[in-house]
């Protein structure tokens, strides 16, 4: 069932390091959720060198940097004429064109330009940078929901690792699922083994589809629509209809927003009061 037209819930797909899939995950389940006849909206919180543009080959005809230009007046009727469409009814928020714009992007833009954005949709989906940077940090903080997305190589598994417990010492972890991507490749780890090195996490297990996946970045259409028979589809699309059953937001009271102190300051505070 989708969220409340009037406060969206806000899932952030996020990781520890890069190429695990975050952006290709990210992509198919803001399909998977806006085929349910949800309004979704994608941001593109890899300010830099986002890539969603990509995965979903599209043209943008405005980018963030446009809405940051006019932050100080934009309402969130005028705010929806800056997001792309895609052919499912998916709207995005592009990254800059050029990777200097992305220290236009501040805290208190995105805080904004989030607020106007959950009086739109059902679902605000956000494809963040890996690991903790500022940014990041700021839209974990605000979301509902946090896909940690991970794989079996080792140096993921112990960054991941790191990650949780940075986000329990946070205050963070009841928000967490943990996105096994690649779940059945080959590797020294297997998938049984993933519950008992992370701790037994909420985990959903993605399988491998090296060419299914391939051919899907390079030409732009997400697998869920082109193999939407496939096995890794169906797994995509169950943990959309999990997202959907799970909304345990409070639909009366968005979130508050934390004040602004760093993430040492967050992380010393959680310490200090232990």
């Amino acid at each position: 069932m989708p969220a409340h037209p009037h406060n969206a819930t806000m899932i952030a797909v996020c990781s520890a390091k890069g190429g695990v899939g975050r952006t290709v995950l990210t992509a198919n389940l803001s399909i998977a959720l806006s085929l349910t006849g949800a309004k979704a909206c994608v941001i593109d919180g890899c300010f830099q060198f986002g890539d969603i543009q990509m995965a979903l080959d599209l043209r943008p005809l405005f980018s963030i940097k446009d809405v940051i230009e006019q932050i100080e007046t934009i309402d969130a009727e005028s705010l929806l004429n800056y997001l792309n469409r895609h052919d499912s009814g998916l709207r995005i928020l592009t990254a800059p064109t050029r990777p200097e714009y992305a220290d236009l992007v501040t805290l208190e833009a995105l805080d904004k330009i989030i607020d106007l954005l959950r009086s739109k949709f059902n679902y605000l989906i956000v494809d963040t940078m890996y690991g903790l940077q500022e940014q990041t940090l700021f839209f974990i903080e605000r979301a509902d929901k946090i896909l940690i997305v991970t794989d079996l190589e080792m140096a993921t598994l112990k960054n991941t690792k790191m990650m949780l417990d940075v986000l329990t010492s946070l205050g963070l972890h009841h928000k967490v699922k943990i996105v096994v991507n690649r779940s059945t490749m080959q590797s020294v780890i297997t998938s049984r083994d993933i519950a008992q090195i992370l701790e037994g996490e909420s985990i959903m297990y993605i399988p491998n589809d090296f060419e299914i996946v391939s051919k899907s970045i390079n030409i732009g259409l997400p697998f869920i629509i082109k193999s939407r028979r496939s096995e890794i589809s169906k797994t995509i699309i169950s943990l959309a209809e999990q997202l959907s059953s799970a909304n345990a937001v409070n639909i009366d009271k968005p979130p508050k927003s934390s004040p602004r102190l760093s993430f040492f300051q967050k992380l010393k505070g959680q310490k200090e009061r232990t």
